[in-house]
Parts: structure tokens; C-alpha cells; sequence
């Protein structure tokens, strides 16, 4: 290689001749690219801790690129942090700068981010969860992408060898340099010196600059391939945030709860061992925040007892921000006229409703003809009245049924452990019940009046839960009827019949509402019974 510098003249004037020796040690270059607070990197190391996939994952693909692990723990920051803030390009490590940083910055591009943003951002575990799915589609396909981003498997490592070597190369010179500048006379070794590390410091720089190059073309050339693996693996991340959320959100004690706790960790494992718990998590999540908005939304004075709001002159039912007006002289007069004129803002009072306030009772269809989707929303529908019961204090039982001689009865009573709160595995255990076969009415009306007679349910709530394909006798009806006539008890009836509108079926012979999938919404018929019963 042709030696640019021969002479000493040469090394000083060249762009060489202004390096000065750095004061300071320079700072190791960083593999993260993205900055993360101390109680950020804790949460994380918590994480972390005690996860083998991981373990195998960084392991295998830190022989191929040493920056992977850091990989891992950004894209955590960037699904959790509020402000993901980028560190400086002159602080990143060859590998942080030509892999990890193009991967973090095609991940933000990609169609599916912002939706994984939102599931993520605040909330750890889905957080974590997503990282590991996204680090592992990327430790996959890691020799194409290394491939693509770097020309070749090693060139990020090469590049990384020589920036380290180029960076070495010139703190030698620099300090022979500064030798020369403090000794003021000729010193003919000291010069050789100085034209040989000026050289060897001119070739490093060009050996740099070329990998540089082609790390730069091969990106380039490759920058669709790149982006579809990114995006591919950002979809997982998002599909595998989404399932933590809603699995949580329908099975959790705690829905709004999603940090990694030893609860949470096991209904994970349960439910995805599961592709019915799976299923019913589908609806359920949404299903409990309707029912939480439905307390939000509403008063409630006591069992029985609801208020709405009227105007009038009562001031022991006036509401807060009427009587505020007293407070402030220059708002009296206004209270006073609207006093006067009977147009203050009050609850109104409404005599005790027992319909909806009592014991509730689901009889849910598990016939051959709801397997499936009907099957996971109508199970939804039934943990949801459960979780009305369990909020209320009240009995709950869910009958499963389907032919004359197929029935299952879960009870759900208060006051035991927990203070009448069930445990998540209790309720995962009625879910995945599911009887198949024909279907019968008669069996499943008479045990949930027999659960009223001799268990003990008071102004009991009947929800009827079905496909409608069944057909029943008058001598039945009769019995019901008297039944119903005796212990006040109301049925409400679901029918699924969605796709099927106007079809013939028997629940209006019994029921006292009947909600249809063909003319509601399920999120809507839920919103009913919510409203109904809280």
C-alpha cells in the first residue's frame, strides 16, 4: 500500500498535525441507542430475571452481533418509556450506530407501532412481553438481517475491530505529536516516528471509511428486505402486547393491573395453555370495563334503590354543585331565583327495583350448535353477570346445559375465603366447560328453581343464554309459570341468533326480555344487562 506521507513536512501539513492527546480517557461506546433512567433499567432488570428463552436468545445471537442483548433492552424502552430519547450517533458503538440503531428506526416506522405503542407505553408487562416476542423474530432471521444491514455476517464486527484500532492509532500519534511540539529541536527517530503512525493512522481511517461504505450500499440495496422483517416481527410484538392486555383485562382480580406479578405470570400460563380461555379473554375485557363504566356512570343508594336526576326545590337531595352556589355572594341570588322557581338540580328518588338487584342465575347453552364463537361470547356474557353478582354480595350460579341429560351447575357463593372474591382459577375451570350435544330447556329452568327454592336465591335473576333451537311443551310452561308466580323471579332471555334474523323461537313463551344478537350489538345487549343490574 503506497505510503501517503514520506516525510515529516508531509505528516504537518496534512489534517493530522491539529490531533491533540485527549485529556480524558474517551468514553466506552455504547451499544444502547436509546437513554433509559435508573428506575427504568431496574423494572427491567426485575423483568428480566428468572426468564430462560431470554437467556438462550441473547446468548445465541450475541456469538453473532455483540450488541443483540442491548437490542433486547431498547426495544423494551421504546415500547414502554413515555419519551424514548435517542443517544448521540459520537457515543454508539459501530454495531449500536449500522444495526441496532436501523432496526430501532425501521420498528418506529413500521404500520403497527403506534397501535403497540398505545398497549404499551406505562405498562411493563405487556411491555416485556412484546420486547421478547419482537427480540426473538429478530434473533430469527438475525444472519438476513445482518446480511442485509452489513454486506456480510462479520462486517459489523470488522467495522467495530477497526474503528477500535483506528481510534488507537491516532491517540498514538496525537501523543507523538505533542512530544515533538514540547521538545523544540530536531529529533530525526522522533520524526520517523510520527511519519509511520501518521501513515499507519491514514490506513485505518481508509479501512473504515471502505467497510463504512459497504455496510452503507449493502443497507441501501437491502432497505425493503429489512423493513418487511422488521414489520413482520413488529406485528408479532403487537399481537403478543395485545393478548397480555386482553388476557389480563378478562381474567386478572385486578383488570387495570399489568406489572409482573407471580398472579398475573400465572394466569399467562394458564390462559395460553388454553385456546377456550383464549377465546372468552376475546370479549371479557371489554365485557368488565363496560361493566366498570356502568359503575362510573350510575348512582346506587343502597340494594334496590336508584336516582336519576330531576329539578325541584328539595335542598336534602340537591346535588353538589347547586348547593356550592351558597358559598359565594355573588352566586346566592342565582340559587335563591332557581330555589324559588323550583329549577334546582336533585336526585330523584325512585321506589326499591328487586328486578336485577337479587341473586343471579345464568343458564347457559353448550350445544352442538354454539361451539365456538357463540359458545366464547355467551361464557363472556356469564363471567360478566358473575363479576356483577361478586361486586354486589349476591349468589351466583352458572348452569351449563345442553340436552335433557347433560347439565352442569357452578356456584359462586359470598362469604367464604376472600371475602366472597373468587380466584381467577375458579372461574377459568367454569369456562372451559362445555357439554356439546342437543339441546333441552326443561332441565336447565328447573335447577335454576330448584337453586331458588333450596339454595336460597332471593328475587333471583334468571339470564337465558341460547341458540333457540328448541321446542317446548305447554305442561312445562304451565309449571314454570307457576313457579315464576310464587317466588317472583324474572328470566331474561339472549338469543343468538345473529345472521338469522326473524327466525322462529321459544324464549318469548318464558322470558320477560329477550335481547337478539340480529338486532343488538353484543357489546350493547351487555350494556343492557349492565344497566339493568347495577
Amino acid at each position: 500500500m503506497r505510503r501517503p506521507y514520506r516525510t515529516i513536512g508531509d505528516v504537518l501539513r496534512s489534517p493530522w498535525a491539529g490531533l491533540i492527546p485527549k485529556e480524558e480517557t474517551p468514553p466506552q461506546q455504547n451499544d444502547r441507542v436509546l437513554h433509559s433512567t435508573k428506575l427504568e433499567d431496574r423494572i427491567y432488570a426485575d423483568l428480566r430475571n428468572g426468564d430462560p428463552a431470554m437467556d438462550a436468545l441473547e446468548q445465541a445471537a450475541g456469538e453473532k452481533l455483540r450488541s443483540f442483548p442491548a437490542l433486547a433492552r431498547d426495544t423494551y424502552q421504546s415500547f414502554y418509556s413515555l419519551l424514548p430519547h435517542r443517544i448521540e450517533d459520537g457515543k454508539l458503538s459501530a454495531a449500536a450506530r449500522k444495526f441496532n440503531g436501523p432496526i430501532l428506526e425501521n420498528m418506529l416506522q413500521s404500520e403497527d407501532y403506534p397501535t403497540l405503542k398505545s398497549i404499551c407505553e406505562g405498562r411493563e408487562l405487556p411491555a416485556y412481553e412484546a420486547a421478547a416476542e419482537f427480540a426473538a423474530r429478530m434473533g430469527g432471521e438475525l444472519d438476513q438481517l445482518l446480511a442485509g444491514l452489513g454486506g456480510e455476517k462479520g462486517a459489523v464486527n470488522t467495522l467495530e475491530r477497526l474503528e477500535a484500532a483506528q481510534e488507537k492509532a491516532q491517540e498514538e500519534l496525537a501523543a507523538l505529536l505533542e512530544r515533538m511540539r514540547k521538545s523544540g529541536g530536531q529529533n530525526d527517530v522522533l520524526e520517523q516516528a510520527i511519519i509511520a503512525a501518521a501513515n499507519t493512522a491514514e490506513s485505518k481511517q481508509r479501512q473504515v471509511e471502505a467497510v463504512n461504505g459497504m455496510i452503507d450500499v449493502s443497507a441501501a440495496r437491502n432497505k425493503d428486505v429489512v423493513s418487511t422483517l422488521v414489520a413482520s416481527a413488529t406485528a408479532q410484538a403487537a399481537e403478543k402486547a395485545e393478548e397480555v392486555r386482553s388476557i389480563i383485562a378478562a381474567w386478572g382480580n385486578e383488570p387495570g393491573d399489568l406489572k409482573r406479578t407471580e398472579a398475573n405470570t400465572k394466569i399467562l400460563d394458564l390462559v395460553r395453555q388454553s385456546d377456550v380461555l383464549k377465546n372468552v379473554a376475546k370479549y371479557l375485557g371489554r365485557f368488565r370495563e363496560i361493566f366498570a363504566q356502568g359503575k362510573r356512570n350510575g348512582y346506587a343508594y343502597g340494594r334496590g334503590e336508584t336516582y336519576s336526576l330531576e329539578l325541584g326545590s328539595n335542598l336534602s337531595r340537591a346535588i353538589t354543585s347547586e348547593l356550592s352556589m351558597l358559598a359565594s355572594p355573588a352566586t346566592l341570588p342565582l340559587f335563591l331565583q332557581k330555589y324559588q322557581r323550583k329549577q334546582i338540580k336533585q336526585y330523584q328518588r325512585r321506589e326499591p327495583i328487586y328486578k336485577g338487584a337479587g341473586d343471579i342465575i345464568c343458564c347457559l347453552d353448550e350445544s352442538d350448535s354454539t361451539e365456538g364463537d357463540l359458545a366464547a361470547w355467551g361464557k363472556a356474557v356469564a363471567l360478566t353477570l358473575l363479576e356483577i353478582a361478586e361486586d354486589g354480595g349476591r349468589k351466583f350460579a352458572l348452569i351449563h346445559f345442553s340436552d335433557a341429560s347433560s347439565l352442569k351447575a357452578d356456584l359462586f357463593l359470598p362469604g367464604g375465603l376472600g371475602q366472597g372474591k373468587y380466584s381467577p382459577e375458579s372461574k377459568m375451570e367454569a369456562a372451559q366447560t362445555f357439554l356439546g350435544g342437543g339441546t333441552n330447556f326443561d332441565t336447565p329452568m328447573w335447577q335454576a328453581v330448584s337453586l331458588i327454592e333450596r339454595q336460597g336465591f332471593e328475587h333471583a335473576d334468571i339470564v337465558f343464554i341460547t341458540d333457540g333451537e328448541c321446542c317446548i311443551s305447554e305442561k312445562f310452561l304451565e309449571k314454570l309459570r307457576t313457579a315464576q308466580a310464587e317466588h317472583r323471579f324474572t328470566i331474561t332471555g339472549i338469543l343468538l341468533d345473529q345472521g338469522e334474523p326473524g327466525m322462529k323461537f321459544s324464549l318469548q313463551e318464558f322470558c320477560q326480555n329477550i335481547y337478539r344478537t340480529s338486532d343488538l350489538l353484543g357489546d350493547d345487549i351487555v350494556r343492557k344487562l349492565v344497566a339493568a343490574r347495577v
